[in-house]
C-alpha cells in the first residue's frame, strides 16, 4: 500500500515554498531593475555619442540646451534633444512639457538626426506617460548662487557645454549661447546630462545652493536626481562616456566648463 503524504508534511513543504518565494522574489525584482538600469544605461551612452557626432560637424561648438526658434506647426522652441514641445503653454521661457504624453508631431531636437530611433529617449523604469526622462546640464552664467559669496570667481563663470550665457530677445523664449569644446577644460570630468524628472530636458537644481564638494543633504533634492534607479542615475559626461552615478559623489565642479575657477 502506497504511503500519502500526512497534512503536517503537506504544511511543512508549502512553508519551505513560501519561505523560498520570499527570499527568491526579492532578488528576481532587483535582477529585473538592474537589467533596466542597463538598458538606460546604453540609451544614455548613444546619446552621448550622438552629441559627439553633432560636434563633428559644428566646428566642436555645443548645440544649444534651447532657442527661440519659429516653426510652422510647432512651439517656437528648438531644444537640443526632441519632444513634443506644443503640448502645454510656454512658461518662464520654456515650452511643452516632457513629463506629459505627446499629443501632436514630435519638434526634432539638435542631435535627433543622430539617434537611431526615439526609443533611446526612454528609460524602461519611466512612468509610461513620460516623453523622456533626461536633463541636459542647464547651468548658466547669469543664474545667482549662495556659494558665490564664498568664491567671487566663479559668479558668471559656471556654465554648462550648452548654456553658457542665457539671452533674451524679448519674445520671452530663452535662448542660451553656447561653449566650444576647446573651452571646456576637462571633458572626461564635466557632466552633460543625467536622468532626471523636469518639465523640459535642461535643469541646473544645483546650482543655487552653496555647496561644493557634497552636495546638499536636502530629501527633496536627492530623490529629485535618484528619479528612475535605486540609489544613483545614469549620466553623460562631455567627452561621450556614461555612467551610473550617486548623488553623494558630485563634486560642483562636474556641472561647470571652466574648472580653473575654483583653484
Amino acid at each position: 500500500m502506497k504511503r500519502a503524504f500526512t497534512l503536517i508534511e503537506l504544511l511543512v513543504v508549502i512553508a519551505i515554498i513560501a519561505i523560498l518565494a520570499a527570499i527568491l522574489f526579492p532578488v528576481f525584482a532587483q535582477a529585473k531593475a538592474s537589467a533596466k538600469q542597463i538598458v538606460c544605461l546604453s540609451n544614455m551612452k548613444q546619446i552621448g555619442m550622438a552629441s559627439m557626432m553633432y560636434l563633428s560637424d559644428s566646428d566642436d561648438v555645443w548645440f544649444a540646451d534651447a532657442v527661440h526658434e519659429p516653426r510652422p506647426g510647432f512651439a517656437p522652441q528648438a531644444m537640443w534633444i526632441g519632444y513634443d514641445n506644443n503640448n502645454a503653454p510656454c512658461i518662464g521661457g520654456y515650452c511643452g512639457v516632457v513629463y506629459h504624453p505627446a499629443v501632436n508631431p514630435i519638434r526634432p531636437g539638435a542631435i535627433d538626426s543622430y539617434l537611431k530611433d526615439e526609443g533611446v529617449k526612454k528609460c524602461p523604469m519611466m512612468p509610461q506617460d513620460f516623453q523622456m526622462a533626461i536633463a541636459m546640464n542647464g547651468w548658466y552664467g547669469e543664474f545667482p548662487s549662495a556659494y558665490y559669496a564664498v568664491n567671487p570667481t566663479a559668479q558668471g563663470n559656471e556654465y554648462g557645454p550648452a548654456s553658457k550665457s542665457l539671452i533674451s530677445d524679448g519674445s520671452g523664449i530663452n535662448t542660451f549661447v553656447t561653449a566650444s569644446s576647446a573651452e571646456i577644460e576637462e571633458p572626461s570630468n564635466t557632466i552633460q546630462a543625467w536622468e532626471h524628472e523636469a518639465s523640459v530636458p535642461l535643469c541646473n537644481f544645483l546650482q543655487s545652493p552653496n555647496w561644493f564638494d557634497s552636495p546638499p543633504n536636502d530629501q527633496v533634492l536627492i530623490d529629485h536626481f535618484n528619479l528612475l534607479h535605486r540609489g544613483g542615475t545614469n549620466t553623460i559626461w562631455v567627452d561621450g562616456h556614461a555612467k551610473r552615478m550617486a548623488y553623494g559623489a558630485l563634486k560642483r565642479p562636474m556641472f561647470s566648463c571652466r574648472k580653473d575657477i575654483y583653484r
